[in-house]
């Protein structure tokens, strides 16, 4: 087992809140392992929009819809099985934040780092280049 697969994400406090992992290639079979590792569900945003999106729904606006989504990130901690949630994917909506005018990524995240009382330990897997400069050192873990 590679040092990156048994990282104890799982003790990670305060365990009502998000985490954030910083990994801009994540290996799929090391992602398995730190899942098995770590007693966790992968889940990815992208499947879960894609998921809530109507069929006859001709746009995207989420960047009208900052709150609808933190609750969707808080819904899918509140349907896990498992202690531990690794949420992928999330680049999708951060990215498409960063491209609106007007500050709607700041607003998603100082929701996000406000958002309390998760069922589950959350940890968001993404690239290094998206994490947003406020958020708290203490909920943050870099990977090579």
């Amino acid at each position: 087992m590679t040092a990156i697969a048994s990282l104890p994400l799982s003790k990670a406090r305060p365990s009502d809140r998000a985490h954030l992992l910083l990994w801009d290639t994540p290996n799929p079979f090391e992602l398995d392992q730190i899942t098995r590792y770590n007693n966790a569900q992968r889940v990815n945003y992208r499947e879960n929009l894609l998921q809530r999106t109507r069929p006859d729904a001709r746009f995207l606006t989420l960047h009208h819809q900052v709150e609808e989504e933190i609750a969707a990130i808080q819904a899918i901690c509140e349907q896990t099985v498992k202690p531990v949630v690794f949420l992928e994917g999330l680049d999708c909506l951060i990215t498409y934040l960063n491209v609106q005018p007007g500050n709607h990524t700041t607003l998603f995240w100082s929701s996000l780092e406000n958002t309390r009382k998760l069922q589950s330990l959350l940890w968001i897997i993404l690239p290094h280049k998206l994490v947003s400069k406020s958020w708290s050192e203490t909920r943050l873990t870099r990977l090579p």
